[in-house]
């Protein structure tokens, strides 16, 4: 298939459908930067309250094994979140450099370009939902580009919308793991 297949009006169908999936990964970036934003905030609030409260109820070696393991996981769990957030905003600095090489993606395998159009169409689909959801979308998008050094740009804003909920996840576990560790820092303190 040609652009010429694809013309319509002037207006290239190719173009339009880059332009869609461009439109598709950042409102994920919008979405995804506020879902992190407050998980930021309920991580460093838990996590940092526990970690105090730790080295409140603990005492001698035992409060430097909690001094260490437990600010090296606080920090963690923060760092995944800012990575994240990080990664995110990247996307909104490539955005003219995704849409060339998704054009060029599309055009270059019909395969392809049946991807793109599901990838699309599947994240239309769930434009009420989370950040989350909408990143699974993207999964088979980041089957078909691989690892070529082809599309740069696009495999760093698919590794990036695609490691997302992990990150989120580890955020996530480590600070519920706080949060139960908090309470019992908080009895041992009370009693």
């Amino acid at each position: 298939m040609s652009d010429d297949d694809f013309s319509d009006g002037g207006t290239s169908r190719i173009d339009e459908l880059a332009q869609r999936a461009v439109d598709s990964f950042m409102t994920l970036v919008r979405r995804g930067t506020a879902l992190a934003g407050g998980t930021l905030a309920i991580v460093v609030v838990v996590c940092v309250g526990s970690f105090a409260l730790g080295v409140a109820a603990l005492s001698d070696g035992i409060q430097t094994v909690w001094i260490v393991l437990g600010g090296f996981s606080a920090l963690v769990a923060m760092g995944a979140v800012v990575v994240a957030i990080w990664r995110l905003l990247l996307i909104r600095t490539l955005s003219v450099s995704l849409v060339k090489e998704l054009h060029e993606l599309i055009s270059s395998d019909p395969r392809s370009e049946r991807v793109v159009i599901e990838t699309v169409e599947s994240s239309d689909g769930v434009q009420d939902e989370s950040a989350v959801v909408m990143s699974r979308q993207f999964f088979s998008m980041r089957d078909a580009v691989g690892s070529t050094t082809r599309f740069v740009a696009l495999g760093t804003a698919l590794r990036s919308v695609t490691s997302f909920p992990l990150l989120i996840l580890l955020a996530t576990v480590i600070t519920i793991g706080f949060a139960g560790l908090g309470l019992i820092f908080l009895l041992a303190l009370a009693l």
